[in-house]
């Protein structure tokens, strides 16, 4: 007798994938109205990182950060984000306040120690998109390397 797959916990986006052209972009496929949710992690603040256009976390205390909750996604379609985000993030779990207050517990990809470096420059959603979004969507698949699973 097959049971359903195990249930994936939500992955938290501050970056990038909080839009959602991007997101279907990286997972191959159309992202729904609503997959997304507004979401606050506190503890942290999103800095650029040096030298690149994306950002990173770096702890704070006093700060919090507003990204998405993501609850969807397959096996595949997480092996795809993994590829995106690359050798310097690695996903650690976090708790978030969803919409309502809810408490979730979720995974957030971390930059690996020493691999990234923060450039002490907020990074804004609005921003990137108005300046990167289209060579990230002109470049398309690229961005994943030459490896997609």
């Amino acid at each position: 007798m097959s049971g359903s797959p195990p249930e994936l916990p939500p992955l938290f986006f501050f970056g990038t994938l909080m839009d959602p052209d991007i997101l279907g972009l990286v997972i191959g496929r159309r992202v729904e109205e609503g997959e997304l949710e507004p979401a606050r992690l506190t503890g942290f603040r999103r800095v650029r990182v040096a030298g690149a256009s994306y950002p990173m976390l770096v702890p704070d205390p006093e700060a919090s950060v507003e990204g998405r909750l993501w609850r969807g996604g397959t096996a595949s379609e997480r092996a795809r984000l993994d590829a995106y985000e690359g050798p310097g993030y690695r996903l650690e779990p976090v708790v978030v306040e969803a919409r309502g207050g809810e408490r979730v517990e979720a995974l957030v990809y971390r930059a690996v120690e020493g691999a990234l470096r923060p450039s002490g420059e907020p990074w804004e959603l609005a921003l990137w998109q108005a300046r990167f979004k289209p060579l990230y969507l002109a470049r398309g698949e690229d961005l994943l390397g030459a490896e997609l699973p």
